[in-house]
């Protein structure tokens, strides 16, 4: 039975009709994904369904219980309170019971109330009722709860006792999303959830959604994400919608058949109007003109086919001018960070800070690099260093012969707002006004599109005048800061068409995960402030890094010891053996004591490693910074093992 009905929707804005006859139903444990080009109306539907907009007509009938959770609806945060205690607030009713089963408690073990057996009756019924509802609603573990949701959103656990007023923008908006999740509303409405959230905060947002009790409604530009959540497709463009079973790749092959086969239909019924009218124009004044007339008769009722409508799409490539030389750019010891160069007459306040150390690399053409790392940890500041906006904290950075370097500006620096589009892209180049109109209509700005002012456009569309701004450079090197965001998923996949075919060399930043796998030979990841080079593409890249990520993101140093026990029972139900054993004694032999030597002898050797990584970034060996981080790696999945297995011995012990 659905949850959710919507029924004959319809809005506009002005004369402009976004969508109208819209007919959907929500049922209880749908996994829904929302799809559509830019401008289609999906926030606009999105609103309509919070409530948060009303429709010029149709109903959207819910259920009377049924409690609705939207994501960009504004939440009510105090801005002095610290982000743990408005976490909190989601549990305020749970916090009250507590409190009076405690002081329930106080009264019950008063002589008093023991004296008087009618009055210590009711209290413990109360105490009883009260206790069902407590642990019924998780009482016991909520606390846990908010800490997962908050470390595997990324908040480290400064941030999470800081006042809110201090958190970021985007800090703002993922804790708008642990407070929703917190919520756990029947219907979780999520309009591009994936925005600000770095790639170990996505996976544990996939893994945290595969579990949702209730329904959930989602746009994405993540295909990745949509893969791995949705179960069911509504595509929302010219209008009206079409649903598809199964998830964004199902819905893409799908959807190619029903146009193929709408275009058949199409051609088919064309070809027989064509013959058909032929034949009426030959007889309509001969001896068959009473069939011509009969034809004309059928004709003139037959349903007309549509052509079916698709996407339009951007038409452009990336062409070098010249090619660079076989070496792009080389480094030598070289620290990225920000701040000036450190020197006897400046204050230590002015000193330079270090976020990246780099090996020393020999970056070839043709090489096509994926940079990955957590949010704020210098992906940005490394590659603007390499087009020459900051200058490196130390070291040295050499590019090399013929080299041209076009960058993209995730926050579009290059666009003068104050200026038109077609200005814009004359300014760069020596396009006439005809043909600047001309090329940007590969970009989709059409008609009085093109004199728009930069200011005023959307995210997507100034993306597009982005890109078109880059082809005209002639660029034999790229390098991208998240090319991909503000653009939809038709055009994000035209873009890697595109840079899968240019000659040049590349290195790009992407949250977009489709995007890195399709592009990436080579992934850069920063970790811990050094730049670990790997092989491969992102799934190559991850299948070697899954065992090692936990689903909740801990602290990168925080001592093993201070695990919490919120994490994931281990699936074996033995207890794990530690690394370096052979298996042929028999765990139950093993004493916690023996465990926690272990331990302590386990996390030194994770210490140990720790040190010799900063010390061969600072010594700039590429090989045995590879080395190292295996070595470092399998150290911290021993000392997971071993906790466990002081967890399980612990357990059996008490």
């Amino acid at each position: 039975m659905p949850i959710v009905s919507v029924i004959q929707l319809g809005k506009s804005f002005g004369a402009e009709r976004i969508f109208s006859q819209l007919n959907f139903q929500i049922d209880p444990l749908d996994r829904i994904g929302l799809v559509g080009p830019n401008g289609a109306g999906k926030s606009t539907l999105m609103n309509i369904l919070a409530g948060l907009e009303e429709p010029d007509e149709g109903t959207v009938a819910v259920g009377r219980t049924i409690r609705m959770g939207y994501l960009t609806q504004i939440s009510a945060f105090d801005p002095d309170n610290t982000l743990h205690a408005e976490m909190l607030t989601v549990f305020a009713q749970i916090q009250e019971w507590e409190r009076e089963l405690s002081d329930l408690a106080t009264l019950m073990a008063a002589p008093d109330a023991q004296q008087d057996h009618a009055l210590y009756e009711r209290m413990l019924a109360r105490y009883a009722e009260l206790q069902t509802r407590f642990e019924h609603a998780g009482g016991y573990t909520y606390e846990n709860r908010v800490e997962q949701v908050l470390d595997g959103l990324g908040f480290t656990r400064e941030q999470q006792h800081a006042p809110f007023k201090h958190l970021s923008g985007g800090q703002q908006t993922r804790a708008s999303l642990g407070k929703l999740l917190l919520q756990e509303p029947d219907v979780l409405l999520l309009d591009e959830p994936t925005n600000h959230l770095d790639l170990d905060a996505l996976e544990w947002l996939e893994t945290y959604l595969s579990t949702w009790k209730g329904a959930i409604v989602i746009v994405a530009h993540d295909r990745y994400f949509l893969d791995k959540i949705v179960t069911r497709t509504i595509e929302l463009a010219f209008g009206r919608i079409e649903e598809y079973p199964g998830n964004y790749t199902k819905y893409l092959e799908l959807r190619e058949e029903r146009m193929e086969r709408r275009l058949r239909e199409y051609e088919a019924q064309q070809a027989y109007i064509a013959h058909t009218e032929e034949f009426i124009r030959r007889y309509k004044a001969g001896q068959r003109s009473k069939e011509a007339r009969g034809r004309q008769t059928l004709l003139n009722r037959m349903e007309r086919v549509e052509r079916p409508q698709d996407f339009q799409t951007m038409n452009f490539k990336f062409s070098p001018v010249v090619d660079s030389g076989t070496i792009v750019f080389s480094t030598r010891k070289l620290l990225i960070g920000y701040g000036v160069r450190a020197r006897q007459d400046v204050p230590a306040a002015q000193e330079p800070k270090v976020l990246v150390q780099v090996a020393d690399v020999e970056f070839m053409r043709g090489d096509r690099v994926g940079l990955l790392g957590p949010n704020g940890s210098g992906k940005t500041t490394l590659l603007r260093t390499l087009t020459g906006e900051l200058s490196p904290v130390g070291g040295q950075l050499q590019l090399g012969h013929n080299v041209r370097v076009g960058y993209y500006s995730q926050t579009h620096e290059g666009l003068n707002m104050e200026r038109t589009i077609l200005d814009e892209i004359r300014q760069v180049s020596a396009l006439s006004e005809e043909g600047a109109r001309t090329f940007l209509g590969r970009f989709l700005f059409s008609n009085d599109d093109v004199f728009k002012q930069i200011g005023s456009l959307s995210g997507g569309e100034r993306s597009r005048v982005a890109l078109a701004k880059l082809t005209l450079q002639g660029s034999n090197f790229l390098i991208l800061d998240e090319p991909t965001n503000h653009l939809d998923l038709q055009s994000r996949q035209f873009l890697e068409e595109v840079l899968s075919d240019y000659d040049g060399t590349l290195l790009f930043v992407s949250h977009d995960r489709y995007f890195v796998d399709r592009l990436a030979t080579k992934i850069w990841s920063i970790e811990q402030g050094v730049l670990i080079p790997y092989m491969g593409n992102y799934t190559e890249y991850r299948t070697f890094k899954r065992p090692l990520v936990l689903d909740v993101p801990q602290p990168l140093l925080a001592p093993a010891v201070n695990k919490q026990v919120t994490e994931p029972e281990p699936k074996s139900a033995s207890p794990a053996r530690p690394a370096g054993k052979k298996g042929k004694g028999k765990v139950k032999t093993r004493t916690i004591e023996d465990v926690e030597k272990d331990i302590e002898k386990a996390e030194t050797r994770v210490k140990s490693l720790e040190e010799e990584l900063s010390e061969a970034a600072l010594q700039a060996d590429a090989a045995r910074l590879t080395t190292l981080n295996e070595a470092y790696e399998q150290a911290k999945t021993q000392v997971e093992e071993l906790l466990a297995e002081w967890e399980q011995l612990a357990d059996v012990a008490s």
